[in-house]
């Protein structure tokens, strides 16, 4: 087993016992890989537009810092710090790279620095530069506050400048993409969504490159003799006519038949651009999206109407849900569960979202427009329970 580096792609080489070769890109191996996994997000066009949408719309959240009763906290201490988590970051920078990271290798890594028991800064540990040791394996079920502690002592390396840097769990926030525990030995890091479209990266990288020398070659021609050698020759007058009419010496004039043509003279027949949008969309699908978010498809463009709701169901049903997990951690982290306090995010100010809420008022009236013959004090309470329900 090896790994060596072909066009800047990391391959994993295995030979059996009979010599068989076999090749394979982008292996799984938690954090020992998640360099490979962060170089590929930011060098392959399609991961790259992906995750950058992802990134860029989790990253406007907005968070509030409700009270037990489920009221906005005002002055929130917790709610400055995500507004400027560290002195090189402003809110939006601190979520699009928690998210890039997220996405790409499937674990995030925030350390949080305290002082006086109150977290000041923030910050998300690059990937590649981390070393978990032990900390992956488990002796036995954590159980109790004794348990919890002994395990939160544990400490993970950080490279920072090439300077080694030991930093205790009790000082880790972590997030996962999908879940950590879903494969053996991953209990401080989740898989990524990259190690299930492997293959499909490949084909998307050896698509471009084939475009690429593709094109390069139809800029030369292939030139064959047609003639018998016996033709008339050329006369330098002639030849100097012809130089003069195209304005340039850069041509071969010679006395033979000849028929040129282009080494390639059809790329539609190679059928790349078709290949490369069946890739994207093995892609966009593993990432919770569809055709009618991120359009790699020349044919079969999405309406303005389809656009605009499979945007909206994808922030309800895929970005909500990554915020609320990120909002959970973090409340963890920061002992407000114990206090029955919580953090939550919300994207309704977003302009698409802004359809939502046209919706729903639109669907009360409707209700309120039922109500009419019951009694002012049933309607009230009747319309004050389905604003509820529709989170007005």
């Amino acid at each position: 087993m090896g790994l060596f580096n072909l066009w800047g792609k990391s391959i994993n080489v295995e030979r059996d016992r009979e010599g068989v070769f076999t090749y394979s890109f982008l292996e799984n191996g938690g954090f020992s890989n998640s360099k490979n996994y962060l170089n590929t997000s930011l060098t392959n066009p399609v991961l790259l537009a992906i995750i950058a949408l992802r990134s860029k719309i989790y990253s406007q959240m907005k968070i509030t810092h409700l009270d037990p009763s489920g009221n906005p906290i005002e002055n929130s201490d917790i709610i400055k710090l995500f507004r400027q988590p560290n002195y090189f970051q402003s809110q939006q920078d601190f979520l699009f790279q928690q998210m890039w990271f997220l996405s790409a290798t499937g674990t995030n890594l925030t350390y949080r620095i305290n002082a006086l028991s109150q977290a000041k800064s923030l910050y998300n540990l690059i990937p590649s530069e981390i070393k978990l040791h032990d900390t992956q394996k488990l002796k036995k079920f954590i159980s109790t506050k004794k348990d919890i502690a002994a395990y939160e002592e544990q400490s993970i390396t950080y490279t920072l400048d090439e300077e080694k840097i030991n930093i205790k769990l009790k000082d880790i926030i972590p997030t996962y993409d999908l879940a950590n525990g879903l494969t053996t030995n991953s209990l401080m890091s989740s898989t990524s969504r990259l190690s299930g479209i492997a293959k499909t990266i490949e084909n998307i990288d050896e698509n471009l490159l084939s475009k690429n020398v593709n094109l390069k070659m139809s800029q030369k021609y292939l030139v064959a003799s047609e003639g018998d050698g016996n033709q008339a020759q050329i006369q330098d007058g002639d030849r100097n006519d012809i130089i003069r009419k195209i304005g340039s010496k850069s041509v071969l004039i010679t006395n033979q038949l000849v028929k040129a043509q282009h080494l390639v003279s059809d790329m539609k027949k190679l059928f790349l651009d078709e290949q490369f949008s069946h890739d994207a969309l093995t892609c966009l699908l593993a990432f919770d999206m569809n055709r009618d978010i991120l359009n790699y498809f020349s044919n079969g463009a999405s309406t303005h109407e389809n656009q605009s709701q499979g945007f909206i169901n994808w922030i309800q049903n895929s970005i909500q849900n990554d915020a609320d997990n990120t909002m959970n951690s973090f409340a963890s982290s920061f002992g407000l569960i114990d206090s029955n306090e919580s953090l939550k995010a919300s994207f309704d100010h977003l302009p698409v979202m802004q359809l939502v809420m046209k919706s729903k008022i639109e669907t009360l009236q409707l209700y309120i427009n039922t109500l009419v013959d019951y009694p002012i004090e049933t309607k009230i309470k009747l319309i004050e329970e389905f604003k509820e329900t529709l989170g007005l």
